[in-house]
This record gives structure tokens, C-alpha cells and sequence, in this order.
């Protein structure tokens, strides 16, 4: 299969190296972008099916999150896996408290989140571990071909939703360059250098021209996404 940069190339027309407008770092945040949006307009039911599943134990007893969506939190209580209960970060003494009603316990437990982390209580152990299902964000990088743990009949829309992207990023930077010329023709025309005014104009046209070009294909592309995402949905 075509790399993510090869698919844009061949939607938008653009060429794409590492001094382009957009360059292939810019072309992966885009790609990172998509995905994510992508992610966040399933129904929760379908994320679910692209969760990763996160083991807790005596070594490894919490789980920076960087950004993931929890599912859900289990931890072992020597027979079968507990589900574990959210509360809030500041009643976090109160579940460890074994005289108070929220107390956490092995067939009750618990867990909360603060500065990106999650932590379960009573703590996991090697011999009563926490399983922590969270839906990962994938980075895309420009040269990848494929995405794990992503639906397969939604993965061109990632590189759709980064052509519109590398699009507009095409468009803005033509039409710095075509104002560029349109002020260097005033410039020439207050010099009264017609020749060199007119030729400052043309320019600028066949920058307007190429902008024009880019916005009808980013149209085009943009409801094809938009499409494909009613679809997914």
C-alpha cells in the first residue's frame, strides 16, 4: 500500500518534501490530527473495540494516561477481576481510610485520576493486578502505510482530512507569495517600470490561479470527508 504522503500527493497534486509547504512534519501532525478526530466521532461502543489494555502490578502500580480515554478499570481480587469505581482526585485519603464508608476494598475498588495519572486502590500487587483499558491516539508518521489499532474502513479518511490540511497550508503560503508580487508590482509601477510591473502582476495572477485550483479540490475533498465520516458513524 501507497504511503500517508503518497495518498496526499495524489489527492492535493502537491509535491511534499521536507522544505515544502506543508513539509512532511507538518504532513504527519496532520495525519496525527486526523486520526484523532476520526477516533473521538465513533459511538463509544465502536472505540471500544480499539482500546489497549494496560496491566497494573507490584512493580508498575499507576498508569500515565498522556491524554487517553479511560474505559474502564478492573483489579483482581484473588478469585475474579472487580470493577473498580471512579471517585474524584481529592477523596482519594477518604478510600484509603479503612473506617470510612468510601473505604476501597479488594471486592470494591476504586480508582482516580490526578495530573494525568491513575492510581488504584487498594494498590495492584503482582498477585492481584489492575487491568486499565484506555483509547490510545495514534501518532501517524508521513512515511507509515497503515494505523494499528484503528478501523480499518475509516483509515483513508485520515489521509483525506490531511489533504485538506496540507491544502490549506498550500493555499496560505501561495497567497502570501502572490501578495508578495502584487506589492512588488505597485512598487515597480510607483518606479515606473511598467515592464517590470506587468510582470509582477502576472505573477501574481498565476498565484491566484493556482490558489483558485487548490480551493476547489479542498471542496471536493472536504464533503468526501464529511461523507465518510456520516458513514462511520
Amino acid at each position: 500500500m501507497a504511503t500517508f504522503e503518497a495518498q496526499v500527493e495524489g489527492l492535493t497534486g502537491l509535491s511534499i518534501d521536507g522544505s515544502s509547504a506543508p513539509t512532511q512534519s507538518e504532513l504527519s501532525q496532520f495525519l496525527t490530527d486526523g486520526a484523532k478526530e476520526i477516533l473521538n466521532t465513533l459511538p463509544r461502543s465502536k472505540q471500544s473495540l480499539f482500546t489497549t489494555a494496560n496491566d497494573l502490578n507490584g512493580s508498575s502500580q499507576s498508569l500515565t494516561l498522556l491524554g487517553s480515554e479511560v474505559f474502564s478499570v478492573t483489579r483482581d481480587d484473588g478469585t475474579i477481576n472487580q470493577p473498580c469505581r471512579r471517585v474524584p482526585a481529592e477523596l482519594n485519603g477518604r478510600i484509603r481510610d479503612s473506617d470510612d464508608m468510601m473505604a476501597a476494598t479488594t471486592t470494591d475498588p476504586a480508582y482516580y485520576v490526578t495530573n494525568n495519572i491513575l492510581v488504584v486502590v487498594p494498590s495492584p500487587t503482582n498477585a492481584q493486578n489492575a487491568h486499565v483499558h484506555t483509547l490510545n491516539y495514534p501518532t501517524v508518521a508521513f512515511g507509515d502505510s497503515a494505523i494499528a489499532k484503528f478501523p480499518d474502513d475509516g483509515e483513508y479518511l485520515v489521509p483525506l482530512y490531511a489533504s485538506i490540511k496540507s491544502l490549506q497550508n498550500a493555499i496560505e503560503t501561495t497567497r502570501a507569495l502572490s501578495n508578495t508580487q502584487f506589492d512588488s508590482a505597485v512598487t515597480a509601477n510607483t518606479s515606473e517600470d511598467v515592464e517590470l510591473a506587468s510582470s509582477h502582476i502576472s505573477a501574481g495572477n498565476a498565484y491566484l490561479n493556482e490558489i483558485n485550483s487548490m480551493e476547489k479540490q479542498q471542496a471536493k475533498l472536504q464533503v468526501d470527508y464529511d461523507k465518510g465520516i456520516q458513514e462511520l458513524k
